[in-house]
């Protein structure tokens, strides 16, 4: 009997756990944009509506850089009768990151392309897919 719920118990705390796996999942890629590394975190796992990014900027000593414009786009192609979708948001300097939110208008696949201006130069964009719940 002790042996049965003993089991039961390491069950339930490994779909628990799991569980919160799952739910504390987002998304965290890296790139570049010019001679400056990219970090976009997403706290949550993109989805349509909503979503906030953060946008980390890193020179190439990985000192953080905060004197920068940065915006965020993002495209989902026409696809049968859905007409092409696409947005784009100004990120605010909050601390050492870039904050932005992007309306996904539906689930699926999404192109997103991050651009960054420092010193009154555009850098090259990074361009990167998600995919949307």
């Amino acid at each position: 009997m002790k042996r049965n719920l003993s089991r039961a118990a390491l069950v339930i705390s490994a779909i628990l756990l799991m569980a919160g796996m799952a739910y504390a999942s987002g998304l965290h890629v890296n790139g570049k944009a010019g001679d400056l590394k990219v970090s976009v975190i997403m706290d949550k796992t993109p989805a349509a509506g909503n979503n906030t990014v953060r946008v980390r900027l890193f020179d190439r000593t990985g000192k953080p850089v905060t004197n920068a414009l940065v915006r965020v786009y993002w495209m989902m192609p026409a696809m049968g009768t859905m007409p092409l979708m696409k947005g784009f948001a100004d990120a605010v300097r909050s601390g050492s990151e870039y904050r932005a939110v992007m309306n996904l208008e539906a689930s699926g696949g999404w192109h997103v392309m991050v651009k960054v201006k420092r010193a009154g130069k555009l850098l090259p964009p990074w361009k990167f897919g998600i995919n949307a719940e």
